[in-house]
């Protein structure tokens, strides 16, 4: 191998954080993290519409340009020009569903399905955080 070729770059991101895991707080938030954000554009987009089905225990997020009434939450960019992220809150979601949210706090890793009726949705299975804790 001719080594004088090789195009090296440097790593300068010592000490930090990369996740792309969508994570659901005690505030009854969801938080995108700014590898996510990044790399599915999320900046594009200013509200989430959420979806959830009951007997599997999966929420489904979807990202959206324009408001839908009454079904979407407005995304609360964080962050500066470097490292965006966004956050959500939806207490109403959880509540509306007697989700416990003690009982599903924590990092999900998103699954990504289209679906052909929704289009493009991020999904979070529950029963993931479950299975970590046993």
């Amino acid at each position: 191998m001719d080594y004088s070729t090789l195009n090296l770059k440097k790593f300068s991101n010592v000490g930090s954080k990369i996740s792309r895991k969508i994570s659901i707080t005690g505030s009854y938030s969801f938080g995108i993290p700014p590898a996510f954000y990044e790399e599915h554009g999320i900046k594009d987009y200013s509200y989430a519409v959420v979806f959830y089905d009951e007997k599997n225990q999966v929420i489904g997020v979807q990202f959206a340009k324009e408001k839908e009434k009454d079904s979407s939450f407005k995304l609360i960019p964080y962050g500066n020009e470097v490292k965006m992220g966004a956050s959500f809150v939806a207490r109403s979601f959880f509540n509306t569903h007697g989700i416990d949210i003690a009982q599903i706090k924590g990092r999900y890793d998103p699954k990504e399905h289209t679906f052909p009726d929704i289009g493009k949705v991020f999904l979070i299975d529950l029963k993931e955080r479950k299975q970590q804790e046993e």
